[in-house]
């Protein structure tokens, strides 16, 4: 994967989460657990440091709780 598409990728990711806070789409509508997956082979380091932040999405804004 090229420098570019993982920027693209840590975008999208990133705008999934907002679209999921604001509660335009839902968790599992959303596809973002395979996206975080892609990350994580891709570039571990950017996983790593996205993480916490997806953690906290999904504590928060999940409708099971």
């Amino acid at each position: 994967m090229t420098e570019r598409e993982l920027i693209k990728l840590e975008a999208l990711i990133r705008t999934k989460m907002e679209d999921i806070k604001k509660q335009r789409v839902s968790l599992k509508d959303s596809g973002i657990g395979g996206l975080m997956n892609t990350l994580k082979k891709v570039d571990e380091a950017l996983y790593e440091k996205m993480m916490p932040d997806y953690k906290k999405m999904v504590r928060d804004y999940s409708i099971f709780k």
